[in-house]
């Protein structure tokens, strides 16, 4: 083999390595104060008028942040909610913001605090990309594309839970843990 084929080849075989790392890429939004890692959303069947997005918000060691809201062109309203149990019954309800500690990172995860998307506009369908923004009170807004997965998903590309949830029971179980 020439040096220029073998140059060539070598340089195909590279990019053929180096793809993946920048898909992966993909999977993180840094902005400021805060690293938003994995989004994604579950599908919804055709009339459906809710749905939900789920992320991790890591904050840097130097500040802290608060997840203030967020946007979706496809929902007519967008809110931050959570989970509480009251009288053996797990009830969903609207907060007004979501504090992330400095060095730390909060879990929105499905039977947890998620992204309400409310009034939509059209069914959220397996394997599209779903622009949100997330607007926090220091990083400003975060624009991020959450990949849309199978209805009753547990968490992103097939897997059984939102990344960073198998860190909760070492936090308390409240979906905070330390970077």
């Amino acid at each position: 083999m020439t040096r220029l084929r073998l140059a060539a080849t070598l340089s195909l075989l590279a990019l053929a390595v180096a793809a993946p790392l920048t898909t992966a890429g993909a999977h993180e939004y840094t902005s400021k104060t805060v690293t938003v890692s994995h989004p994604w959303a579950r599908a919804t069947p055709p009339g459906a008028k809710v749905g939900a997005a789920y992320v991790e918000i890591a904050a840097s060691k130097s500040g802290g942040d608060k997840l203030l809201g967020a946007r979706a062109d496809v929902a007519g309203r967008v809110e931050i909610h959570t989970h509480k149990h009251e009288g053996g019954v797990m009830k969903m309800q609207q907060i007004e913001n979501l504090p992330v500690a400095a060095g730390k990172s909060v879990v929105l995860k499905p039977a947890g605090d998620h992204i309400m998307l409310m009034d939509l506009k059209k069914p959220l369908v397996e394997g599209d990309l779903l622009p949100l923004t997330l607007v926090f009170e220091k990083a400003g807004e975060v624009k991020v594309e959450a990949t849309v997965e199978p209805v009753g998903a547990k968490g992103p590309h097939g897997m059984d839970h939102q990344p960073g949830h198998e860190l909760d029971a070492k936090a308390g179980g409240h979906g905070e843990h330390k970077h």
